[in-house]
């Protein structure tokens, strides 16, 4: 027999979610009700939001204005640690546009051999946390201590979950859908849940991959660095799959990037289906219809521009981008009718481009064509090399980012009249 209990809340309507499919020997009355409001909705918990290395202080920047209930926001390598609500997870997962994820501090303790690392684990109670019976996917890091081998440690950990389960007379059931991040460093243990699933850049708008493909949530970050003003004109004209052009339509009509994809957290049993269904339903009402469009996204290549408008259209982004088919290195071809704006250039890098001579000619012909088409537009130009500014007839601000384990540099300046 299905069950369905709705809990009024000081915060809200909460729906308990997964009754019908949990074990009947569990408790998952008003005792477990009340649990998860104790242990899980109630309660300021300890996240972490994982970024690009170089975004941590923008993400800082967008956590401080999320909500008057997040606090604690330290910036570290690699991200950002912050307190908050559980409510709060749920908006850094809906509207974080520099995050790849947000992690919920489940425990941490020192351990220096099997025995106390299976105890600890044992002492966590994973009926409150994951979906019954689930047994998560392992994520471990190794450094400078005594249980240093990431196999065996992944399965002491696994044994230790389905063992709880077991002990409680529930079948265990392995599932890729819920994340544990475990990290073991100087003998000391940090578990993590997942609460994100897919990696937040997976925005859930595109279906298709560019020539020199850049991850969203880096994206966005160029252009906050980049000042981009929603208001002025954006181009990019070697658009590929536009990315930059995506997340730049999200930000001028104010469109969450989390918006259009599910997250690992709607599978735990202290989700609150409704108050989900509140946060989105007033991130529609925010949403911003515009006029006309402000970003021309091009390419040369028309699979590409085919791609991407069905893509504007599939999600109603025809207000905010229009797509031409267009040679950036056609000196003949479309120039902006506009004295100012950004733009933005990812273009191809690595194998594309092997020699010394093609890497210098290459970027000389995209400084050229900078000062053709946008001379008094302001530039963010991503290269592969720290020295392609000394190709430039301009100057620029140098940013070091990381992509996918290559070393890149976002070159920000104004193209000279």
């Amino acid at each position: 027999m299905t069950v369905q209990i709705d809990i009024a809340f000081t915060t809200g309507i909460i729906v308990i979610p997964h009754l019908a499919s949990i074990h009947p020997n569990m408790s998952l009355t008003m005792p477990f009700a009340k649990r998860l409001k104790r242990h899980l909705s109630g309660p300021l918990h300890a996240y972490f939001a994982v970024t690009h290395p170089g975004l941590e202080d923008y993400c800082r920047h967008e956590l401080a204005k999320l909500s008057d209930t997040i606090s604690e926001i330290t910036e570290t390598k690699g991200g950002v640690l912050f307190r908050g609500r559980l409510t709060d997870m749920y908006l850094a997962n809906l509207c974080l546009r520099t995050a790849g994820r947000i992690l919920l501090r489940l425990s941490e303790f020192p351990a220096t051999n099997f025995r106390q690392l299976g105890r600890q684990m044992a002492a966590v109670p994973w009926e409150l946390y994951l979906p019954t019976g689930v047994i998560p996917e392992n994520k471990i890091t190794c450094r400078r201590s005594r249980l240093y081998h990431s196999q065996a440690v992944d399965r002491h950990v696994t044994e230790s979950i389905a063992s709880y389960w077991r002990a409680k007379d529930i079948r265990p059931i392995p599932s890729k859908t819920q994340t544990l991040f475990i990290r073991i460093e100087n003998d000391r243990v940090t578990l993590s849940l997942d609460s994100s699933g897919a990696n937040l850049y997976r925005r859930g708008l595109k279906k298709h991959v560019g020539k020199a493909p850049l991850r969203e949530t880096l994206a966005a970050g160029v252009l906050l660095i980049a000042g981009y003003d929603p208001q002025l004109p954006l181009a990019d004209p070697m658009c590929g799959s536009g990315t930059f052009s995506l997340e730049a339509a999200l930000i001028a009509k104010h469109i969450p990037p989390g918006r259009h994809r599910s997250f690992a957290f709607m599978q735990w049993p202290a989700f609150k289906s409704r108050q989900w269904q509140y946060m989105t339903d007033q991130a529609d009402q925010r949403m911003a219809q515009l006029t006309h469009p402000m970003i021309a996204a091009s390419d040369n290549d028309p699979v590409s521009c085919r791609r991407l408008s069905q893509c504007i259209s599939r999600f109603g982004l025809e207000d905010a981008i229009i797509v031409r088919q267009d040679d950036f290195f056609d000196s003949a071809s479309y120039e902006p009718n506009a004295p100012t704006g950004l733009v933005v250039l990812n273009p191809p890098y690595g194998r594309r481009l092997k020699t010394q001579g093609t890497i210098e000619s290459f970027y000389t012909a995209i400084a050229s064509q900078l000062q053709h088409r946008y001379r008094g537009w302001r530039f963010a130009l991503v290269v592969p090399r720290p020295d392609i500014p000394g190709l430039l007839p301009f100057a620029a601000q140098k940013t070091p980012l990381t992509h996918g384990g290559l070393k890149l540099t976002l070159l920000l300046g104004d193209v000279l009249k």
